[in-house]
């Protein structure tokens, strides 16, 4: 009984030991597949009829809405990589997943607040030229 007791201690205090150890901390920023479904979301709010896509109508009356008609063509033919005049759950994802990638400055699958905070001002200079 008391070799048992004896093998059984070590095991015991390991329990224990895991038990007592700080939980792993929670991944700053936000990961690649929740800003694809926040992108997307956003986008999908121009789909004003409900079909599931937003056609090139939509998508300017959306950016007029918003005081951004000037620009509004040019972006929606560079996001619509298939020509359909609609842009698809498909084409939004591939969107977010490239800004993703541009936005994760140190590649570590995660966009911190800092990292989204200089792709914004990187966006709003441009936009200013």
């Amino acid at each position: 009984m008391r070799r048992l007791a004896i093998l059984a201690l070590p095991g015991a205090l390991l329990h224990v030991a895991a038990l007592a150890a700080p939980a792993p901390a929670k991944a700053e920023g936000i990961g690649k597949v929740e800003f694809q479904t926040a992108l997307r979301g956003r986008m999908m709010r121009a789909d004003t009829d409900g079909d599931g896509r937003v056609s090139a109508v939509e998508w300017s009356a959306a950016a007029k809405a918003r005081g951004r008609g000037a620009m509004a063509d040019r972006a929606f033919a560079r996001m619509d990589a298939d020509g359909s005049a609609f842009l698809e759950a498909t084409e939004l994802d591939a969107l977010a997943a490239k800004r993703f990638d541009r936005q994760d400055a140190n590649h570590d699958g995660r966009l911190s607040a800092d990292e989204r905070k200089a792709m914004m001002d990187a966006m709003r200079e441009k936009a200013g030229d």
